[in-house]
């Protein structure tokens, strides 16, 4: 990755896309980097727009992972070269989007594919987004999540990590009469993983897993957050859409990724509500939502991204893949309960409320003196840090 970037999963089709209010909007909300799934006519109307408002693109050509489904490794060479040729005028294409949740057996034509776009178009990026760590083994085509990131990173040798995870459920009235008929397996089996009452666990295991994996490979890493309401999943309070920025932003990932931009057209067992944007391009109160909170995280994420994670503890061990907070970086001592804090090699360290209902109370002791990032600039206060973060805020310091 070049820059910390603010993005999303599923953006607008041809018909407003193509129009400059949309792309205005988008830009208005901060997102920085668009994602395109239309076709190639509507894509190279859409490009010129994007470099308009300062924007640049993650671009899906359909063309590529029908390669991947058909598993037609015969023809990728001559697919990439066509789909980067049909682009070729075009100067704010960030990189090529290729495929979404892959399981094991396609590692070996997605290593391929990437290896094209590589001698194809070399300055550019490429997208794989993986499952989460509540998949199945049939989903990950693996016997366990580790063994899948593992392979995903020998075969495939991707440019980043990117996953999904929806932490939040107990959407009411989530449980609605199902037809699976005329589903594909792999659908059938995303909805019973979406089964579940209760928030889920394993959202910091997940992190942490990604995170590892990321440093040990030497890759950046991106988390696809839940935004829209769907399924068992409910409709996300501001201080919830927070929570999940910023747990990315202490466990240092790269970029941000909302799901979804636009609302998507499913229906029945999904029901999807209150995405950025309705499919007429009316503005959801999540699009507030996310606006406000991209103008909080942009300058933190910029500041932390070209530093690199070196530590990530918790105050407390109430979840799942906690590491116990015990002194590190120059901090003693910290008081208070519900919080996340993550380490970088410049001294400095991003705290968050892990309680997304409640503010919180903290304080940090520390060998030297501690200085507060406010306005863009780091304000020194003392060996001693007592702050009050809301629910799901954070704050970064430097030691």
């Amino acid at each position: 990755m070049k820059k910390f970037e603010i993005t999303y999963f599923y953006g607008p089709d041809d018909e407003y896309f193509v129009k400059e209010e949309t792309v205005a909007d988008m830009a208005a909300s901060g997102i920085t980097l668009a994602e395109t799934k239309c076709s190639p006519e509507a894509t190279k109307k859409v490009l010129p727009l994007l470099k308009k408002y300062g924007m640049r693109a993650t671009l899906c050509d359909q063309r590529i992972p029908k390669l991947v489904r058909e598993n037609d490794i015969e023809n990728v060479d001559a697919t990439v070269k066509a789909v980067v040729d049909e682009y070729a005028e075009f100067d704010n294409i960030n990189g090529w989007d290729i495929y979404d949740e892959p399981n094991n057996k396609d590692f070996d034509i997605l290593g391929k594919i990437v290896e094209a776009f590589r001698k194809y178009s070399p300055d550019k990026e490429t997208v794989i987004n993986l499952f989460p760590n509540y998949a199945m083994p049939e989903q990950l085509g693996a016997k366990n999540y580790t063994e899948h990131l593992d392979e995903f990173v020998r075969i495939v040798k991707p440019d980043f990590i990117s996953y999904d995870h929806y932490h939040f459920m107990g959407r009411e009235s989530a449980t609605v009469e199902e037809d699976n008929s005329g589903l594909s397996r792999r659908d059938i089996l995303i909805r019973e993983n979406a089964h579940k009452e209760a928030d889920r666990e394993g959202f910091f295991e997940n992190a942490n897993a990604i995170r590892d994996k990321g440093i040990a490979s030497g890759l950046d890493q991106m988390l696809i957050v839940l935004l829209k309401e769907h399924g068992p999943y409910r409709n996300l309070t501001r201080a919830e859409l927070f929570w999940e920025v910023n747990m990315c932003l202490a466990y240092g990932f790269k970029r941000i990724s909302y799901f979804t931009y636009w609302n998507a057209i499913w229906t029945d067992f999904w029901r999807p509500k209150n995405a950025m944007c309705n499919r007429d391009g009316t503005k959801c109160q999540h699009y507030f939502d996310a606006q406000h909170i991209n103008k909080v995280i942009m300058p933190i994420g910029e500041y932390l991204f070209d530093k690199k994670s070196t530590a990530i503890f918790h105050t407390d061990l109430k979840e799942k893949g906690a590491t116990l907070f015990q002194g590190f970086g120059g901090i003693q001592k910290i008081e208070g309960d519900c919080g996340v804090i993550g380490f970088f090699d410049d001294g400095s360290a991003y705290f968050v409320n892990r309680d997304f209902e409640n503010p919180r109370e903290f304080t940090l002791y520390a060998e030297s003196d501690i200085s507060v990032f406010e306005k863009g600039k780091f304000k020194k206060v003392g060996k001693e840090l007592k702050f009050n973060l809301p629910a799901g805020e954070g704050a970064l310091i430097k030691i």
